[in-house]
């Protein structure tokens, strides 16, 4: 009946909320092209990823996918997946059943499937996280990347009343497998012993006590390969330098840095891995009180430098100058990578579609920007360089945590980070202010959360470590 070679694999899906009337989805994969002139093309920024056609069969629609070449990146492979559920949703179906050649990965375009259908939607009535069902077992690494992301999307879309640091530690905690990681947690007081002054700085206006996380892989001394770092503000209401109440309410995202952090560690600790790997997290409230910083305030960080606060809305920095210079004298990584939602400045040079990267060696910024195109979670690179960082001088103090006026806020941020970055030590900073949450959704993921930045390291690492 088809032009396609006989299907060896098949995956099926069945809706959850079984409709009066059953609608069936027959889909066929194929690795080999068609010169059929009646397909249409699946075009993603002007290439051709496949062809497909669609038709009523036997009072079932029939989905016909031709691709052009066997993918190789994760992406081309995956959103496949999500295609399937795209059509699923626009035609009411309620049952799929995909049929593919044995050249083609179908654990991929499973996944691509069951990454677009979440929607973190538990505090609607009737609502479900997904619509679909499979019986379908997923590879190892698969099934622990859709864990994680899903994981990482139920965080960052909680409300702040439900995840704080404490409760973001507790829930955390459950999701790591610690037979391959020792997990650590830092409470206020020990906070404060250690001397992490900025991150308490910027938590103090805070009813909610701060909390540091630390992960690092078992059986592992100091020099770890890569540190993974990430900013937790539970919610950033701006502190005194309060933001405009329009918006604030998705400031519960603010800790998106940590929840990519915490998921990638809970993605590598389902797997075995030929590198180490450490991973660390700053959790705080930025809130105005009687008791909160305040601009003009002075406070010595973990390094020594002393900081002049000019501005408490720039605070994921704060907290993220004092675990990354804590974190890198602890593990003393050959590599660090910290994630945050850091400056509304680089959704201004950006958007939503690309996370700003902010890099000191060239190996390492190349391989996240491959793994960027190859994932579709893609970084661009900005520019480091001496006269941004000079903004950050004052004949006052070692070091001002604003530049100066309104220009290049997503370079100065990262300058201010980098002050902070042991010497020789590779670093790469992902500002991913633009691309955590998108109303509308993406090519791979529903409304919400988009879990950006886990997908990305799952694929930077196989390409780096060669893993």
């Amino acid at each position: 009946m088809y032009d396609l070679a006989p299907p060896t694999m098949k995956a099926q899906f069945n809706l959850i909320n079984k409709p009066n009337q059953s609608i069936k989805l027959s889909v066929d994969i194929s690795s080999k092209s068609s010169n059929k002139n009646d397909l249409k093309k699946y075009i993603y920024n002007k290439l051709c990823i496949f062809k497909y056609s669609i038709n009523i069969i036997n009072s079932q629609y029939s989905l016909n996918i031709y691709q052009q070449k066997i993918p190789k990146s994760h992406f081309n492979k995956s959103v496949l997946g999500s295609f399937i559920y795209d059509n699923s949703i626009k035609y009411s179906i309620s049952q799929i059943s995909i049929n593919v050649s044995k050249d083609i990965d179908l654990n991929a375009i499973v996944y691509g499937f069951l990454q677009k259908d979440f929607i973190y939607s538990i505090y609607k009535k009737n609502s479900s996280l997904k619509k679909f069902k499979t019986n379908f077992k997923l590879s190892s690494q698969y099934l622990s990347l859709i864990n994680s992301i899903n994981f990482l999307k139920q965080l960052v879309s909680e409300p702040s009343n439900i995840i704080y640091p404490t409760s973001f530690t507790k829930k955390t905690l459950t999701q790591i497998n610690k037979k391959n990681v020792k997990v650590s947690t830092l409470n206020k007081k020990q906070i404060s012993k250690i001397g992490l002054n900025c991150l308490l700085a910027v938590s103090q206006g805070s009813k909610r006590e701060p909390m540091v996380m630390e992960f690092i892989k078992k059986n592992t001394k100091k020099n770890v390969d890569i540190l993974f770092v990430g900013k937790g503000v539970c919610f950033d209401s701006g502190g005194i330098s309060i933001k405009p109440s329009a918006g604030m309410e998705d400031m519960k995202w603010d800790m998106a840095g940590a929840a990519v952090t915490v998921s990638i560690i809970k993605y590598l600790s389902a797997l075995k891995t030929n590198f180490t790997y450490a991973g660390i997290v700053g959790l705080v409230e930025n809130m105005p009180s009687g008791n909160a910083y305040k601009p003009g305030d002075i406070i010595k960080s973990y390094k020594g430098i002393n900081v002049e606060v000019l501005n408490t809305d720039a605070e994921g920095r704060l907290v993220l100058a004092d675990i990354i210079t804590y974190g890198c004298e602890k593990y003393k990584p050959k590599i660090v990578i910290d994630f945050a939602t850091l400056t509304g400045a680089i959704m201004v040079a950006l958007g939503q579609h690309y996370a700003g990267l902010f890099c000191n060696d060239d190996e390492l910024a190349n391989t996240l920007y491959e793994s960027g195109l190859d994932t579709n979670e893609k970084v661009w690179r900005m520019p480091l360089h001496d006269d941004f960082d000079k903004e950050l001088n004052s004949p006052f103090v070692d070091l001002k945590n604003i530049g100066a006026g309104r220009y290049g806020g997503s370079v100065t941020a990262a300058q201010f980070l980098q002050r902070f970055v042991p010497k020789d030590t590779k670093w790469a900073h992902l500002d991913i202010a633009g691309t955590t949450w998108k109303n509308a959704g993406d090519i791979m993921n529903n409304k919400g959360s988009t879990g950006f930045g886990l997908t990305l390291i799952a694929d930077f690492i196989s390409k780096y470590f060669k893993n």
